[in-house]
């Protein structure tokens, strides 16, 4: 009877069952794909920016999508509280926050298999002394431009010394 119904139908059930298993299988894996993706772009922009001077909006952003892309990871979670604890000024690991980072990038690398990557080599940074020589440059054309326009009623004007003096507490005041 069962093996009559299976010569039968078997070709039928077979035709139907086959593709919706196939797209169940597809939709599954291609979630997890898209999971370690994400997983490793984020690891590679933090890896990319681990130690840029002035840090980067996008470092901030990366390290604010920790939880979300890795929440299937405890390990990396807490190497991830552990070193957001330590970037506070106030903690006592303030001082030892690259010890933390070097912790949850090691933690990021293990989880996504690259389980020889050695915390030295994360330490590891290339910045060329051209990027620090533009940084530099930049932070003196701001600094100057601030004092211009700060000692200055408009471009050329400048102002008398009590014009100055109420400028410069009006300035200070209105940061407080």
């Amino acid at each position: 009877m069962i093996g009559e119904f299976l010569k039968n139908y078997g070709e039928l059930i077979s035709i139907t069952l086959i593709p919706f298993i196939i797209w169940i299988l597809g939709a599954y894996f291609q979630d997890r794909k898209s999971k370690k993706d994400a997983k490793m772009s984020l690891f590679l922009k933090l890896m990319a920016t681990r130690k840029a001077n002035p840090i980067s909006k996008e470092w901030v952003d990366s390290l604010n999508q920790i939880d979300v892309v890795f929440q299937d990871s405890p390990k990396v979670r807490l190497a991830w509280r552990q070193f957001f604890d330590a970037l506070h000024p106030r903690s006592a690991h303030f001082d030892s926050q690259n010890s933390f980072h070097l912790d949850l990038l090691s933690e990021m690398a293990n989880n996504l298999g690259y389980k020889d990557l050695k915390q030295t080599e994360i330490d590891r940074y290339y910045n060329p002394q051209l990027f620090g020589n533009l940084q530099k440059s930049q932070d003196l054309i701001a600094r100057e431009t601030l004092r211009v326009l700060s000692n200055s009623k408009a471009y050329g004007v400048a102002f008398s010394p009590e014009e100055f003096d109420a400028h410069t507490q009006q300035l200070y005041s209105s940061n407080d």
